[in-house]
């Protein structure tokens, strides 16, 4: 299905890089936070999303009252209706959303407007060049506050909020039915995040400490199919599918090796256990392509997140050859 994703603005590249990971479509237009492709995937499970429509149609500005009026209205209209516009150009747009709406009034059968709770929300969504008309299929609203480390029942200081974490498992394009695997787990960021969107996860850690709060905290947010254990991640042998996880760096990490031996370790373990991706992500204080390129693995994308003034997070999308 073609449609429409309105993306949040705080990072558009990795808000970009997550919808195509899932639609496995390189095919795409976007213009600043409009992206538009075939897609067909679970759309709830986007972070970095604030609506997905049903791509109705596109034209020109002059076009558009052409469009409106001969597109038929019947094939998606439930019930009600509201039309809404959204400017994301800088250019003015003389039309009132009033005026639009009467196209679709006068198409359908026993037409209703309910500008609170519509069943057909249809949206005109303004760019600097063209108009796109889509239809709202998903509005998404993950409630991450209820899930910010400062209000799980237990806390690291250093450990991944909500948000990027489920940008990361996305990232890996991980297909139901696959296992995630968190090697170095800590207090569960990431394994809560994937374990809401309904995946099997499997975290490891060297410290009982921290796979005891992970384990309160997944269940306090009701994640049931996970899997914790006491493993040191150099030295898994096991075949793992995906691997997301946040490289320990801080205070709160149980180090037992030079950070640099540590990453180098684990980076030849991986090499050795991983089927299809991981998302790995390191401190910037740290050269991760010095340390990756001394393996076969391959970039596949790399961002880099600001935390604060002295830290920011390099997060790298590794694949073999030939994943790609």
């Amino acid at each position: 299905m073609r449609c429409i994703f309105l993306l949040s603005g705080e990072n558009l590249e990795l808000a970009r890089e997550e919808v195509l990971a899932l639609a496995k479509n390189e095919d795409y237009w976007m213009f600043e936070n409009v992206l538009v492709l075939d897609a067909d995937f679970r759309f709830e499970r986007l972070a970095m999303a604030r609506k997905v429509y049903q791509h109705l149609f596109e034209c020109s500005y002059k076009e558009l009252h052409k469009k409106m009026e001969a597109f038929d209205w019947k094939k998606v209209y439930q019930k009600n209706f509201s039309l809404r516009i959204t400017n994301i150009g800088s250019m003015a747009f003389p039309d009132k959303e009033a005026a639009l709406a009467k196209y679709i009034w006068r198409k359908v059968r026993e037409p209703r407007v309910d500008l609170e709770h519509a069943k057909t929300k249809i949206e005109v969504i303004v760019t600097e060049e063209k108009i796109f008309v889509g239809k709202v299929i998903k509005e998404l609203d993950q409630e991450f506050h209820k899930r910010h480390p400062d209000v799980r029942p237990e806390k690291q200081p250093t450990t991944l909020g909500p948000k990027l974490a489920r940008v990361c498992v996305n990232l890996t394009g991980i297909p139901v039915g696959k296992v995630l695997v968190d090697p170095f787990c800590g207090t569960g960021g990431i394994l809560i995040e994937a374990g809401l969107m309904r995946f099997n996860t499997v975290g490891y850690d060297i410290s009982d400490k921290l796979l005891k709060m992970c384990e309160k905290n997944l269940e306090f947010y009701k994640i049931k199919r996970f899997h914790l254990e006491n493993r040191d991640a150099t030295k898994l042998s096991n075949m793992v599918d995906y691997v997301v996880t946040d490289l320990p760096y801080g205070k709160g990490s149980k180090l037992t090796d030079n950070i640099q031996k540590l990453y180098a370790k684990f980076l030849d373990t991986l090499w050795s256990t991983l089927r299809y991706k991981a998302v790995l992500i390191f401190p910037s204080f740290i050269d991760h392509h010095a340390l990756i390129s001394k393996t076969k693995f391959i970039i596949e994308h790399e961002f880099n997140i600001y935390v604060h003034r002295s830290l920011s997070r390099n997060v790298v999308v590794l694949a073999r050859p030939g994943k790609l």
